[in-house]
């Protein structure tokens, strides 16, 4: 068993006149609850609800991140920090630290002739003035055993011995009230906190991020309390210090999934899932017991002392009262985000699901849903990884067109075939569609109208890089008309295959 849970220290010097407010974070944080009574004109948590803590995810390196899509995204450099701002609470830890008792109960002493058990007490004997162990009340005592010096225990028998025979010293019961802070000067406590992050546009969505540190917290009165002296922890002024607390969160790891920019940012309520805290030293039956808990929020801490764990369930923005009409112990506040009635078997001790040992026997693991209403804010990112940018192709530049050569005349071969004569000043090779037709009009056949002749059929030809010829074959009609003449002027057209201005020549042809 964990409770009670208390809220961890504040950072300044106590001052019980005025009440500082955090930077706009909200914690359930029932220890801080009991302070109300100590400062009833200006509680510092009403209703368990605490505004003094300020808290910070930063990160602490500038780097930009980027988020390429399917690649593991790290986000290596988070710090969590914790300030406290109104240290009332932490003095109320001091003040409530209960004293060391010591009793005598359940004896039966030696020289008593009954087996009755007595709860044994020293009182002062009226009829000689000495030191007598002791049992009743009011004016019905009786003096059973004188002391022969100062603090001797008192002699006691077994059941079955003989009265006045065989006795032994009794051992006292050992009693220790609530422990927090039992001394002053300075102290160190082992801290536990739960950091639940946002990321947009991951496969990820959320994840909950633990760390381990410690705080410290300083202590000042003139007249200290002791386990011994238990009155003096309450007597006077108190001055308490908390300095900040500084932790580096683990580096976590997401997957972008190119739908847009990643933005890091504080989860909302109800994201962080179950964890499990603990508290330490002390010997009262539960404790030492990890526990599972649900949280409300989305930054848990949770901060030892000297016997107890500090428990601070956080938002940014406020939690109200919604309905106090639920059960309301530190169990219930403990399990925090559970049904108030049905026992969960994700929560309490491990190992009895659903329950939790207490002094009076197992409890139920129950929490307080639906008593506090949360108004979550949404505070700007933590860190914005943006897409890396899309290469913009860079057009090739377009190709410088073929040319000719100089030549005018061609000389078709016997066969009908002319050789032209290109430059192609590209790296790369140019496609071109061939054409050729006459200049002038003939009259073709049996045909009375002249007409434009087709002297070579449409081709496609490449040109390889710089120097380059091009064959192409006469038409039948063309060989005819070339055939009839000495000379034929023809018109050699190149368009090119990917489109844009086409090639013109006008060449002489002559027979053979």
């Amino acid at each position: 068993m964990l409770v009670p849970v208390l809220a961890m220290a504040a950072v300044v010097g106590a001052t019980p006149a005025s009440a500082a407010e955090g930077n706009g974070w909200s914690c359930i944080s029932p220890f801080a609850s009991y302070t109300n009574g100590a400062y009833a004109s200006d509680p510092p948590a009403l209703d368990n609800i605490l505004d003094s803590l300020a808290i910070t995810v930063a990160r602490t390196d500038a780097t930009p991140l980027t988020a390429v899509t399917g690649q593991k995204l790290a986000l290596t450099d988070l710090q969590l920090g914790l300030t406290f701002t109104d240290l009332r609470v932490a003095e109320q830890m001091y003040r409530r630290t209960g004293g060391a008792t010591s009793s005598y109960s359940q004896l039966i002493p030696y020289t008593q002739t009954t087996n009755d058990l007595r709860n044994l007490s020293v009182r002062t004997n009226p009829a000689d003035g000495a030191s007598y162990w002791s049992y009743g009340s009011g004016q019905n005592i009786t003096y059973v055993q004188k002391q022969t010096v100062a603090g001797e225990p008192p002699k006691v028998r077994d059941a079955a011995t003989t009265p006045n025979t065989t006795w032994y010293y009794a051992t006292p019961t050992l009693g220790l009230g609530h422990r927090y802070i039992s001394h002053t000067g300075n102290s160190q406590f082992p801290l536990d906190a739960w950091v639940t992050i946002a990321a947009s546009n991951t496969v990820e969505g959320v994840q909950t991020l633990p760390v381990k540190g410690y705080w410290t917290i300083n202590i000042k009165d003139a007249t200290p309390g002791t386990p011994g002296n238990p009155a003096n922890y309450n007597n006077d002024a108190v001055t308490v210090t908390v300095p900040p607390v500084s932790l580096n969160l683990p580096s976590s790891r997401w997957t972008p999934t190119g739908a847009g920019p990643v933005e890091f940012t504080i989860a909302a309520p109800g994201k962080l899932g179950v964890i499990q805290v603990e508290s330490k030293g002390y010997d009262r039956t539960g404790y030492n017991t990890p526990l599972n808990v649900r949280p409300f929020g989305s930054v848990y801490v949770r901060a030892q002392t000297e016997a107890y764990g500090a428990s601070n369930d956080c938002i940014p923005g406020q939690v109200s009262i919604l309905d106090k009409s639920g059960p309301s112990t530190q169990g219930n506040f403990l399990f925090g985000d559970a049904d108030p009635v049905n026992p969960d078997p994700a929560l309490g001790d491990p190992a009895t699901p659903g329950a939790y040992a207490t002094q009076n026997g197992q409890g139920k693991a129950v929490g307080v849903r639906g008593r506090f209403k949360l108004d979550f804010v949404s505070l700007p990112p933590i860190a914005t990884a943006a897409l890396p940018p899309v290469p913009v192709p860079v057009p090739a530049p377009a190709p410088k067109p073929a040319t000719f050569a100089k030549a005018t005349s061609l000389k078709a071969s016997k066969a009908g075939s002319v050789k032209l004569a290109l430059t192609n000043p590209n790296t790369a090779a140019l496609s071109y569609k061939l054409s050729a037709k006459t200049v002038g009009k003939y009259k073709v056949g049996k045909s009375k109208t002249k007409k434009v002749v087709t002297v070579a059929t449409s081709k496609t030809v490449s040109l390889k890089p710089g120097a380059s010829n091009v064959s192409f074959s006469l038409s039948k009609t063309a060989k005819s008309l070339l055939s009839a003449r000495k000379s034929l002027k023809v018109k050699v057209t190149l368009t090119p295959a990917s489109g844009g201005s086409a090639l013109t020549k006008t060449i002489t042809l002559k027979r053979s």
